[in-house]
């Protein structure tokens, strides 16, 4: 009987057949599995921008309406030059994170004297209304509280306190 030798295998012989194939994808994956975490964060990095916070300050909630019933008018024509600058058409749902602020007059902008106050999330509940550190009942004017949250080790805290 005569033996048939065993065909050479194509990623040997130097040919483009799948195995040649299978080891430049598995490169091309390679590759792009170091662009992931980056890719990842930015993901959600705009999930989180999307997302509002859980609970408002109620003071700030209160500020934030009083001053768009002060000011509607400037602050509907900020949101239809925000409209018209991004392109979204009349009557399309604004999109989350939608910010017409810098639309508004200067004298209506965020940080000016009468300016658009800021929606704060609340960090605690004080007599069953959520508020933010800076309207916290008793609190001393002009004193900034330090919140600690899990991202602050303790050494952090105590270069934060001086």
């Amino acid at each position: 009987m005569t033996e048939i030798p065993a065909p050479v295998p194509a990623a040997f012989n130097g040919s483009t057949g799948p195995a040649h194939q299978t080891a430049q994808n598995t490169d091309r994956i390679a590759s792009l599995l170091e662009q992931l975490p980056r890719a990842v964060g930015m993901m959600l990095a705009q999930v989180v921008q999307a997302i509002p916070p859980r609970h408002l300050c109620a003071t700030c909630l209160a500020n934030r309406i009083a001053w768009e019933t002060a000011n509607q008018r400037a602050l509907e024509a900020a949101v239809e030059a925000a409209r018209a600058a991004h392109g979204i058409p009349e009557g399309t749902p604004l999109p989350p994170g939608f910010d017409p602020s810098p639309f508004l007059p200067e004298n209506l902008a965020p940080g000016a004297p009468q300016g658009m106050p800021a929606l704060t999330g609340a960090i605690t509940t004080v007599g069953g209304t959520d508020t933010c550190s800076e309207h916290i009942p008793g609190r001393a004017a002009g004193r900034t509280l330090l919140i600690a949250n899990g991202a602050l080790s303790p050494s952090a805290m105590a270069q934060l306190r001086g």
